[in-house]
């Protein structure tokens, strides 16, 4: 089974807070799902997100 993270846990993978990945969420940047009131992001999104952000001019 692959990783589910939160939005806690990626702040801290990517030294940024837990908000900023609450708005790519919104946003539709990132892909998540809840469970309740809980937010969990897949791993296979995490990876996509990194993938698409590192292969762009953002970085």
């Amino acid at each position: 089974m692959n990783p589910i993270y939160t939005p806690d846990q990626l702040a801290d993978r990517w030294k940024c807070c837990a908000n900023t990945v609450r708005k790519a969420i919104e946003s539709g940047e990132l892909a998540a799902f809840r469970v309740g009131r809980l937010l969990r992001i897949p791993e296979e999104s995490v990876l996509a997100f990194e993938t698409r952000f590192t292969d762009s001019k953002h970085c």
